[in-house]
Protein backbone atom coordinates (compact mmCIF):
# COMPACT_ATOMS: atom_id res chain seq x y z
CA UNK A 1 0.00 0.00 0.00
CA UNK A 2 1.20 3.51 -0.84
CA UNK A 3 0.16 6.63 1.03
CA UNK A 4 -1.65 9.45 -0.72
CA UNK A 5 -2.67 12.85 0.64
CA UNK A 6 -4.49 16.01 -0.33
CA UNK A 7 -4.73 19.42 1.30
CA UNK A 8 -7.05 22.42 1.25
CA UNK A 9 -7.16 25.76 3.03
CA UNK A 10 -10.27 27.85 3.65
CA UNK A 11 -10.71 31.30 5.15
CA UNK A 12 -12.88 31.29 8.30
CA UNK A 13 -12.45 34.92 9.36
CA UNK A 14 -15.63 36.21 11.06
CA UNK A 15 -17.46 39.41 10.11
CA UNK A 16 -17.01 42.56 12.17
CA UNK A 17 -19.11 42.70 15.30
CA UNK A 18 -18.84 39.04 16.22
CA UNK A 19 -17.84 38.56 19.87
CA UNK A 20 -14.31 37.33 20.44
CA UNK A 21 -13.81 34.53 22.97
CA UNK A 22 -11.21 33.84 25.62
CA UNK A 23 -11.47 36.87 27.89
CA UNK A 24 -14.36 38.00 30.04
CA UNK A 25 -15.38 41.64 30.14
CA UNK A 26 -14.74 42.74 26.56
CA UNK A 27 -16.83 45.82 25.82
CA UNK A 28 -17.87 45.07 22.22
CA UNK A 29 -17.57 42.57 19.43
CA UNK A 30 -14.54 42.64 17.15
CA UNK A 31 -13.79 45.97 15.47
CA UNK A 32 -11.38 44.85 12.77
CA UNK A 33 -9.28 42.08 11.27
CA UNK A 34 -5.55 42.17 11.92
CA UNK A 35 -4.84 38.81 10.26
CA UNK A 36 -7.11 36.27 8.64
CA UNK A 37 -8.20 33.02 10.28
CA UNK A 38 -7.95 29.70 8.44
CA UNK A 39 -9.01 26.09 8.61
CA UNK A 40 -6.54 23.76 6.92
CA UNK A 41 -7.44 20.18 6.02
CA UNK A 42 -5.14 17.23 5.34
CA UNK A 43 -6.73 14.04 4.02
CA UNK A 44 -4.67 10.85 4.04
CA UNK A 45 -5.44 7.71 2.01
CA UNK A 46 -3.64 4.37 2.53
CA UNK A 47 -5.54 2.65 -0.28
CA UNK A 48 -8.09 1.12 2.07
CA UNK A 49 -8.90 3.85 4.60
CA UNK A 50 -9.17 7.62 4.67
CA UNK A 51 -8.41 9.94 7.58
CA UNK A 52 -8.37 13.69 7.98
CA UNK A 53 -6.72 16.19 10.28
CA UNK A 54 -8.10 19.72 10.40
CA UNK A 55 -6.34 22.63 12.07
CA UNK A 56 -8.44 25.69 12.87
CA UNK A 57 -7.61 29.21 14.05
CA UNK A 58 -10.38 29.05 16.64
CA UNK A 59 -10.56 28.97 20.43
CA UNK A 60 -12.41 25.62 20.52
CA UNK A 61 -15.55 23.98 19.17
CA UNK A 62 -18.85 23.41 20.91
CA UNK A 63 -19.78 19.74 20.79
CA UNK A 64 -22.77 20.34 18.53
CA UNK A 65 -20.39 21.91 16.00
CA UNK A 66 -18.08 18.90 16.30
CA UNK A 67 -21.06 16.65 15.55
CA UNK A 68 -22.14 18.80 12.61
CA UNK A 69 -18.66 18.89 11.06
CA UNK A 70 -18.04 15.18 11.61
CA UNK A 71 -21.40 14.31 10.09
CA UNK A 72 -20.78 16.54 7.08
CA UNK A 73 -17.30 15.10 6.47
CA UNK A 74 -18.63 11.57 6.79
CA UNK A 75 -21.48 12.19 4.34
CA UNK A 76 -19.23 13.92 1.77
CA UNK A 77 -16.16 11.68 1.97
CA UNK A 78 -17.07 8.53 3.90
CA UNK A 79 -14.42 9.18 6.55
CA UNK A 80 -15.74 7.74 9.84
CA UNK A 81 -15.73 9.78 13.03
CA UNK A 82 -12.83 7.85 14.54
CA UNK A 83 -10.55 9.01 11.72
CA UNK A 84 -11.55 12.70 11.86
CA UNK A 85 -9.32 14.85 14.07
CA UNK A 86 -10.45 18.46 14.59
CA UNK A 87 -7.88 20.59 16.43
CA UNK A 88 -8.23 24.25 17.41
CA UNK A 89 -5.30 26.57 18.09
CA UNK A 90 -7.17 28.15 21.04
CA UNK A 91 -6.54 31.73 19.92
CA UNK A 92 -8.16 34.24 22.27
CA UNK A 93 -8.59 36.69 19.40
CA UNK A 94 -11.04 34.58 17.43
CA UNK A 95 -14.84 34.21 17.38
CA UNK A 96 -16.85 32.40 20.03
CA UNK A 97 -17.24 28.94 18.54
CA UNK A 98 -17.25 27.40 22.01
CA UNK A 99 -19.88 28.92 24.28
CA UNK A 100 -18.30 30.59 27.31
CA UNK A 101 -20.16 32.31 30.11
CA UNK A 102 -19.43 36.07 30.20
CA UNK A 103 -18.02 36.25 26.65
CA UNK A 104 -20.98 37.14 24.47
CA UNK A 105 -23.31 34.99 22.43
CA UNK A 106 -22.27 32.53 19.74
CA UNK A 107 -23.00 33.89 16.26
CA UNK A 108 -25.05 31.10 14.71
CA UNK A 109 -24.83 32.41 11.14
CA UNK A 110 -21.05 32.53 11.34
CA UNK A 111 -20.81 29.09 12.96
CA UNK A 112 -23.00 27.55 10.26
CA UNK A 113 -20.87 29.02 7.47
CA UNK A 114 -17.63 28.06 9.25
CA UNK A 115 -18.75 24.44 9.68
CA UNK A 116 -19.77 24.19 6.01
CA UNK A 117 -16.42 25.63 4.93
CA UNK A 118 -14.52 23.08 7.02
CA UNK A 119 -16.52 20.23 5.50
CA UNK A 120 -15.94 21.65 2.04
CA UNK A 121 -12.20 21.91 2.63
CA UNK A 122 -11.99 18.26 3.66
CA UNK A 123 -14.06 17.23 0.64
CA UNK A 124 -11.80 19.18 -1.71
CA UNK A 125 -8.66 17.76 -0.10
CA UNK A 126 -10.06 14.23 -0.52
CA UNK A 127 -10.62 14.93 -4.23
CA UNK A 128 -6.99 16.00 -4.75
CA UNK A 129 -4.93 13.19 -3.21
CA UNK A 130 -1.52 12.38 -4.69
CA UNK A 131 1.32 10.02 -3.70
CA UNK A 132 3.23 11.24 -0.64
CA UNK A 133 5.68 10.15 2.02
CA UNK A 134 6.05 11.20 5.66
CA UNK A 135 8.96 12.59 7.64
CA UNK A 136 9.04 13.41 11.35
CA UNK A 137 11.42 15.55 13.33
CA UNK A 138 11.59 17.39 16.62
CA UNK A 139 13.42 20.62 17.35
CA UNK A 140 14.08 22.45 20.63
CA UNK A 141 12.14 25.68 21.16
CA UNK A 142 10.54 27.46 24.07
CA UNK A 143 8.26 30.44 23.63
CA UNK A 144 6.07 29.38 26.57
CA UNK A 145 6.44 29.32 30.33
CA UNK A 146 4.53 27.49 33.05
CA UNK A 147 1.98 30.01 34.28
CA UNK A 148 1.10 28.48 37.68
CA UNK A 149 3.14 30.69 39.97
CA UNK A 150 3.14 30.25 43.74
CA UNK A 151 2.94 33.64 45.43
CA UNK A 152 2.17 34.27 49.12
CA UNK A 153 1.04 30.64 49.52
CA UNK A 154 -1.42 31.00 46.67
CA UNK A 155 -1.36 29.80 43.06
CA UNK A 156 -1.78 32.65 40.58
CA UNK A 157 -1.46 33.08 36.83
CA UNK A 158 2.06 34.40 36.48
CA UNK A 159 5.38 32.84 35.54
CA UNK A 160 6.90 29.72 37.06
CA UNK A 161 10.33 29.22 35.47
CA UNK A 162 10.76 25.89 37.28
CA UNK A 163 7.46 24.49 36.09
CA UNK A 164 6.88 21.95 33.35
CA UNK A 165 6.81 23.08 29.71
CA UNK A 166 7.01 21.40 26.31
CA UNK A 167 10.52 22.43 25.22
CA UNK A 168 10.24 21.17 21.64
CA UNK A 169 8.05 21.31 18.55
CA UNK A 170 6.93 18.20 16.70
CA UNK A 171 7.28 18.54 12.93
CA UNK A 172 5.50 16.14 10.58
CA UNK A 173 6.20 16.68 6.89
CA UNK A 174 3.99 15.36 4.13
CA UNK A 175 6.15 15.29 0.99
CA UNK A 176 5.23 14.89 -2.65
CA UNK A 177 7.07 12.40 -4.82
CA UNK A 178 9.61 15.09 -5.77
CA UNK A 179 10.34 15.59 -2.02
CA UNK A 180 8.80 19.06 -1.88
CA UNK A 181 6.45 19.57 1.09
CA UNK A 182 2.74 19.24 0.40
CA UNK A 183 2.05 20.12 4.04
CA UNK A 184 3.91 20.54 7.29
CA UNK A 185 2.31 20.03 10.69
CA UNK A 186 3.79 21.70 13.74
CA UNK A 187 2.52 20.61 17.15
CA UNK A 188 3.37 22.78 20.13
CA UNK A 189 1.85 23.59 23.53
CA UNK A 190 1.39 27.22 24.56
CA UNK A 191 -1.75 29.33 25.06
CA UNK A 192 -2.22 31.83 22.18
CA UNK A 193 -2.67 34.78 24.56
CA UNK A 194 0.12 37.09 23.46
CA UNK A 195 -2.71 39.54 22.84
CA UNK A 196 -4.66 40.44 25.97
CA UNK A 197 -8.31 41.03 26.73
CA UNK A 198 -8.08 44.62 25.62
CA UNK A 199 -7.57 43.48 22.03
CA UNK A 200 -10.68 43.69 19.84
CA UNK A 201 -9.01 42.76 16.54
CA UNK A 202 -9.36 39.33 14.97
CA UNK A 203 -6.05 37.47 15.01
CA UNK A 204 -4.66 33.94 14.96
CA UNK A 205 -2.06 35.14 17.52
CA UNK A 206 1.39 33.49 17.45
CA UNK A 207 0.24 30.27 15.65
CA UNK A 208 -0.89 32.40 12.72
CA UNK A 209 2.41 34.29 12.70
CA UNK A 210 4.30 30.98 12.73
CA UNK A 211 2.29 29.72 9.77
CA UNK A 212 2.90 32.93 7.82
CA UNK A 213 6.64 32.58 8.50
CA UNK A 214 6.55 29.03 7.19
CA UNK A 215 4.70 30.10 4.05
CA UNK A 216 7.46 32.61 3.37
CA UNK A 217 9.96 29.79 3.89
CA UNK A 218 8.30 27.68 1.18
CA UNK A 219 5.92 25.54 3.25
CA UNK A 220 2.70 26.43 1.48
CA UNK A 221 0.34 24.46 3.73
CA UNK A 222 1.47 24.88 7.35
CA UNK A 223 -0.86 23.34 9.94
CA UNK A 224 -0.52 24.36 13.58
CA UNK A 225 -1.77 21.78 16.09
CA UNK A 226 -2.23 22.88 19.70
CA UNK A 227 -0.84 20.60 22.37
CA UNK A 228 -1.54 20.31 26.09
CA UNK A 229 -1.28 24.01 26.89
CA UNK A 230 -3.60 24.25 29.90
CA UNK A 231 -0.89 25.52 32.24
CA UNK A 232 1.42 27.15 29.68
CA UNK A 233 1.38 30.82 28.62
CA UNK A 234 3.66 32.56 26.14
CA UNK A 235 6.58 34.46 27.61
CA UNK A 236 4.83 37.66 26.49
CA UNK A 237 1.14 38.11 27.46
CA UNK A 238 -1.16 41.08 27.16
CA UNK A 239 1.34 42.35 24.61
CA UNK A 240 1.38 43.65 21.04
CA UNK A 241 1.26 42.37 17.49
CA UNK A 242 5.01 42.92 17.37
CA UNK A 243 5.37 40.31 20.10
CA UNK A 244 2.97 38.02 18.23
CA UNK A 245 5.18 38.18 15.15
CA UNK A 246 8.36 37.69 17.19
CA UNK A 247 7.18 34.54 18.96
CA UNK A 248 5.61 33.17 15.78
CA UNK A 249 8.86 33.59 13.90
CA UNK A 250 10.83 31.86 16.65
CA UNK A 251 8.44 28.90 16.51
CA UNK A 252 8.45 28.95 12.72
CA UNK A 253 12.25 28.91 12.59
CA UNK A 254 12.33 25.93 14.97
CA UNK A 255 9.83 24.17 12.70
CA UNK A 256 12.14 24.72 9.73
CA UNK A 257 15.00 23.24 11.78
CA UNK A 258 12.85 20.26 12.73
CA UNK A 259 11.93 19.80 9.09
CA UNK A 260 15.58 19.73 8.04
CA UNK A 261 16.36 17.23 10.82
CA UNK A 262 13.37 15.00 10.02
CA UNK A 263 13.66 11.32 9.18
CA UNK A 264 11.38 9.17 7.02
CA UNK A 265 8.57 7.31 8.79
CA UNK A 266 6.05 4.82 7.49
CA UNK A 267 2.67 6.33 6.61
CA UNK A 268 0.47 3.22 6.39
CA UNK A 269 -1.80 1.78 7.61
CA UNK A 270 -4.36 4.33 8.81
CA UNK A 271 -6.67 3.62 11.72
CA UNK A 272 -8.52 5.42 14.51
CA UNK A 273 -10.19 4.74 17.84
CA UNK A 274 -12.56 6.79 19.98
CA UNK A 275 -13.08 5.90 23.64
CA UNK A 276 -15.22 7.71 26.17
CA UNK A 277 -14.17 7.91 29.81
CA UNK A 278 -16.71 9.17 32.31
CA UNK A 279 -14.97 11.65 34.62
CA UNK A 280 -16.82 12.24 37.92
CA UNK A 281 -17.88 15.75 38.85
CA UNK A 282 -17.28 17.20 42.28
CA UNK A 283 -20.25 18.92 43.93
CA UNK A 284 -20.19 21.68 46.54
CA UNK A 285 -22.70 21.51 49.36
CA UNK A 286 -26.12 23.08 48.86
CA UNK A 287 -25.12 25.82 51.31
CA UNK A 288 -21.96 26.60 49.34
CA UNK A 289 -23.92 26.69 46.07
CA UNK A 290 -26.44 29.08 47.62
CA UNK A 291 -23.59 31.30 48.81
CA UNK A 292 -22.14 31.38 45.28
CA UNK A 293 -25.54 32.48 43.95
CA UNK A 294 -26.09 35.16 46.61
CA UNK A 295 -22.63 36.59 46.03
CA UNK A 296 -23.07 36.60 42.24
CA UNK A 297 -26.46 38.36 42.54
CA UNK A 298 -24.98 41.01 44.83
CA UNK A 299 -22.09 41.68 42.45
CA UNK A 300 -24.43 41.95 39.45
CA UNK A 301 -26.70 44.35 41.30
CA UNK A 302 -23.73 46.48 42.38
CA UNK A 303 -22.41 46.61 38.81
CA UNK A 304 -25.78 47.80 37.53
CA UNK A 305 -26.05 50.46 40.22
CA UNK A 306 -22.56 51.73 39.42
CA UNK A 307 -23.29 51.91 35.68
CA UNK A 308 -20.58 49.42 34.79
CA UNK A 309 -19.63 48.98 31.10
CA UNK A 310 -21.43 46.41 28.97
CA UNK A 311 -18.64 43.84 29.20
CA UNK A 312 -18.65 43.95 32.99
CA UNK A 313 -22.46 43.70 33.13
CA UNK A 314 -22.37 40.63 30.88
CA UNK A 315 -19.71 39.12 33.11
CA UNK A 316 -21.70 39.61 36.31
CA UNK A 317 -24.99 38.53 34.72
CA UNK A 318 -23.55 35.29 33.36
CA UNK A 319 -21.96 34.45 36.70
CA UNK A 320 -25.46 34.64 38.18
CA UNK A 321 -26.71 32.26 35.51
CA UNK A 322 -23.83 29.87 36.21
CA UNK A 323 -24.57 29.95 39.95
CA UNK A 324 -28.26 29.26 39.28
CA UNK A 325 -27.33 26.25 37.16
CA UNK A 326 -24.89 25.08 39.82
CA UNK A 327 -27.52 25.20 42.53
CA UNK A 328 -29.93 23.23 40.33
CA UNK A 329 -27.25 20.61 39.60
CA UNK A 330 -26.49 20.25 43.32
CA UNK A 331 -30.15 19.88 44.20
CA UNK A 332 -30.73 17.27 41.49
CA UNK A 333 -27.36 15.56 41.81
CA UNK A 334 -26.98 15.65 38.03
CA UNK A 335 -24.98 15.39 35.87
CA UNK A 336 -22.74 13.00 37.76
CA UNK A 337 -20.00 12.59 35.13
CA UNK A 338 -18.43 14.27 32.12
CA UNK A 339 -18.30 12.11 28.95
CA UNK A 340 -14.65 12.60 28.02
CA UNK A 341 -13.72 11.32 24.56
CA UNK A 342 -10.12 10.23 23.96
CA UNK A 343 -9.07 9.98 20.32
CA UNK A 344 -6.23 7.84 19.01
CA UNK A 345 -5.41 8.36 15.33
CA UNK A 346 -2.79 6.15 13.73
CA UNK A 347 -0.99 7.25 10.56
CA UNK A 348 1.54 4.48 10.00
CA UNK A 349 4.29 4.88 12.60
CA UNK A 350 2.75 8.09 13.95
CA UNK A 351 0.20 8.17 16.77
CA UNK A 352 -1.91 11.21 17.61
CA UNK A 353 -3.53 11.19 21.06
CA UNK A 354 -6.15 13.95 21.14
CA UNK A 355 -8.09 15.23 24.14
CA UNK A 356 -11.21 17.49 24.21
CA UNK A 357 -9.86 19.72 26.97
CA UNK A 358 -7.28 22.17 28.20
CA UNK A 359 -4.90 19.47 29.38
CA UNK A 360 -1.95 20.27 31.61
CA UNK A 361 1.34 19.74 29.81
CA UNK A 362 2.44 16.96 32.18
CA UNK A 363 0.03 14.61 30.44
CA UNK A 364 1.76 15.10 27.08
CA UNK A 365 5.26 14.82 28.52
CA UNK A 366 4.37 11.60 30.33
CA UNK A 367 2.49 9.95 27.47
CA UNK A 368 5.06 10.84 24.81
CA UNK A 369 7.90 9.59 27.05
CA UNK A 370 6.27 6.23 27.73
CA UNK A 371 4.73 5.47 24.35
CA UNK A 372 6.39 2.60 22.46
CA UNK A 373 5.37 4.29 19.21
CA UNK A 374 7.46 7.06 17.68
CA UNK A 375 6.32 9.63 17.05
CA UNK A 376 3.49 9.96 19.55
CA UNK A 377 2.03 13.47 19.44
CA UNK A 378 -0.37 14.49 22.21
CA UNK A 379 -2.90 17.25 21.56
CA UNK A 380 -5.50 19.19 23.52
CA UNK A 381 -8.41 21.31 22.24
CA UNK A 382 -9.44 18.54 19.87
CA UNK A 383 -12.96 17.43 18.90
CA UNK A 384 -14.47 19.96 21.33
CA UNK A 385 -13.35 21.29 24.69
CA UNK A 386 -14.79 20.65 28.16
CA UNK A 387 -12.43 22.84 30.14
CA UNK A 388 -9.26 22.37 32.18
CA UNK A 389 -7.93 18.97 33.19
CA UNK A 390 -5.20 19.50 35.81
CA UNK A 391 -3.14 16.72 37.35
CA UNK A 392 -4.12 15.35 40.76
CA UNK A 393 -1.16 17.12 42.37
CA UNK A 394 -2.41 20.48 41.10
CA UNK A 395 -5.71 20.19 42.93
CA UNK A 396 -3.87 20.49 46.24
CA UNK A 397 -2.52 23.95 45.39
CA UNK A 398 -5.66 25.25 43.65
CA UNK A 399 -5.51 28.27 41.38
CA UNK A 400 -7.55 29.57 38.45
CA UNK A 401 -7.53 26.36 36.43
CA UNK A 402 -8.76 24.31 39.40
CA UNK A 403 -11.02 26.71 41.29
CA UNK A 404 -12.48 29.16 38.78
CA UNK A 405 -12.16 28.42 35.06
CA UNK A 406 -14.89 25.76 34.94
CA UNK A 407 -17.44 28.50 35.70
CA UNK A 408 -16.67 30.18 32.37
CA UNK A 409 -17.15 26.82 30.67
CA UNK A 410 -20.55 26.57 32.38
CA UNK A 411 -19.80 23.21 33.97
CA UNK A 412 -18.86 21.61 37.25
CA UNK A 413 -15.25 20.75 38.04
CA UNK A 414 -14.15 17.15 37.69
CA UNK A 415 -12.49 15.35 40.59
CA UNK A 416 -8.76 14.73 40.99
CA UNK A 417 -9.39 11.08 40.09
CA UNK A 418 -9.62 12.15 36.44
CA UNK A 419 -5.84 11.79 36.14
CA UNK A 420 -5.92 8.07 36.94
CA UNK A 421 -8.92 7.40 34.69
CA UNK A 422 -7.36 9.18 31.71
CA UNK A 423 -3.95 7.59 32.13
CA UNK A 424 -5.47 4.10 32.38
CA UNK A 425 -7.28 4.54 29.07
CA UNK A 426 -4.33 6.07 27.22
CA UNK A 427 -1.88 3.45 28.46
CA UNK A 428 -4.22 0.77 27.14
CA UNK A 429 -4.72 2.52 23.78
CA UNK A 430 -0.97 2.86 23.26
CA UNK A 431 -0.16 -0.68 24.41
CA UNK A 432 2.05 0.53 27.24
CA UNK A 433 2.54 -2.75 29.04
CA UNK A 434 4.36 -1.59 32.18
CA UNK A 435 3.35 2.05 32.64
CA UNK A 436 5.02 4.38 35.08
CA UNK A 437 2.37 5.45 37.58
CA UNK A 438 4.59 7.93 39.40
CA UNK A 439 2.34 10.88 40.34
CA UNK A 440 2.93 14.06 38.46
CA UNK A 441 4.56 16.88 40.35
CA UNK A 442 3.62 20.54 40.10
CA UNK A 443 7.27 21.44 39.52
CA UNK A 444 9.72 20.36 36.86
CA UNK A 445 12.25 17.87 38.11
Amino acid sequence: MALKAGVCETNITPPLGVWLAGYAGRSTGCIGVHDELYARALVLDDGLSLACIVSMDLIALDFDLVESIRDGINRKTGIPYERILLNCSHTHAGPGTRTFRTMGERDEHYCNVMARKVVGAVQQAADMVEPVSLRWGRAPVQIGINRRERRDRQTVIGQNPGGHVQPYVHVLRVDREDQTPLAVMLAYATHPVVLGGQNLWVSADYPGAACEFLKRAGFHMPMFLQGCAGNINPIHTGATFTHVRKLGEVLGAATVAGSHLSEPIEGVPIDGTLRTVHLPYQFPSREQAQQYLSQAEEEWKRAEEEGAPLGMLMWKRDMVRWAQDLLLAVEQGEPKTMPFEIHLLRIGDARFVAFPAEMFVQYALDIERQSPHQPTIVLGYSNGCWGYIPTAADYAIGGYEVDMAYRYYGTLMVTADCERLIREEVYDLLDIEEPDWTPYSTEAS
